[in-house]
């Protein structure tokens, strides 16, 4: 994923800013290393899926999905830092005739104020065993960060979290939880983008 043109120009003029050195603040091999944060949104770390028709309650969950923990590391780049990154998903079955399907999870670096640098959404699909209901899938990615100063990427995180239709996090913000477990969050990022294809 790339970072948009303005984007990138704010993420460089705030390195430098924030670290106080100008541009002759030492070389970059002296700069401490600090890597962004990595959180799941709030809301936005359940999906419940409905039967066709139906109102938005528990009895009509046909599979859900859980956004059940990220994990990030960070490694010193051309121009930045690259943040690495590991997210799982559980999904559960309610109803044993579902087989496949896709969900969409979404991308967000955020500055200090949580302002929104740059999003994506990508499509994640899944099959199911026959014999189980449950599945558990991975996913890594990686974002560049382009600062001038690597010991500024402190003030930065990655935002992840599922993509949700109104009823869905209506559901999810009135307490109500798919099949599968809730995860605490941290940080709240609106779901809106459309998705990407799934990655190679």
């Amino acid at each position: 994923m790339s970072l948009r043109p303005l984007a990138a120009a704010f993420l460089v003029l705030g390195g430098l800013a924030l670290s106080g050195c100008g541009w002759f603040g030492g070389s970059r091999e002296a700069q401490r290393l600090v890597c962004p944060g990595s959180y799941v949104a709030p809301d936005a770390d359940k999906l419940a899926v409905f039967r066709p028709n139906s109102d938005a309650k528990l009895d009509n969950v046909l599979y859900g999905v859980r956004l059940a923990s990220i994990s990030s590391r960070c490694e010193r780049a051309d121009k930045g830092l690259t943040v690495l990154s590991k997210v799982e998903f559980q999904l559960v079955a309610n109803d044993g005739n579902v087989r496949n399907g896709s969900f969409v999870y979404f991308v967000s670096l955020v500055d200090a104020q949580q302002n929104i640098l740059t999003k994506q959404a990508y499509n994640m699909p899944f099959e199911f065993d026959p014999r189980h209901r449950n599945l558990t899938l991975h996913e890594d990615f990686a974002e560049h960060l382009p600062l001038l100063n690597v010991s500024t990427g402190g003030n930065y995180a990655v935002v992840v979290g599922l993509q949700l239709t109104p009823d869905q996090l209506e559901f999810n913000r009135a307490g109500s939880h798919p099949p599968s477990l809730s995860v605490p969050p941290k940080q709240a990022i609106p779901p809106n983008e459309k998705p990407l294809p799934p990655r190679p």
